[in-house]
């Protein structure tokens, strides 16, 4: 099962994937992985493959102030494109706003 979970940084995020999906591997910090990954001159569409059958955790980056630096422009697309190709093949989509979970792909599984 693949689940990607969404939302603005601290919200809680973390805890909504152990509590929900106690028994699947957790992802979390996506977001950070990608900026490692550009830095190292690696293309993040490349982590797509290591994060199926996984809960993975990820801040919303693209919403607030457009970025100055090229580079930071750059990691806030790469992060939103990993986030839809991740989000396009995944049984359930979460998003977290104040640490309240809600489904917008599949469905949350009951507690």
């Amino acid at each position: 099962m693949t689940i990607l979970i969404i939302g603005g940084a601290y919200q809680n995020k973390n805890e909504v994937a152990r509590r929900y999906y106690p028994d699947l591997v957790r992802v979390e910090d996506l977001h950070v992985r990608v900026r490692e990954t550009l830095a190292a001159g690696e293309d993040p569409m490349a982590l797509l493959d290591g994060l199926r059958g996984k809960v993975t955790v990820c801040d919303e980056v693209g919403c607030g102030i457009v970025p100055l630096r090229r580079e930071d422009e750059a990691w806030r697309e790469a992060v939103g494109r990993l986030c839809c190709a991740l989000a396009e093949e995944a049984d359930a989509v979460i998003r977290v706003l104040a640490g309240v979970p809600q489904a917008i792909k599949g469905e949350l599984p009951c507690l």
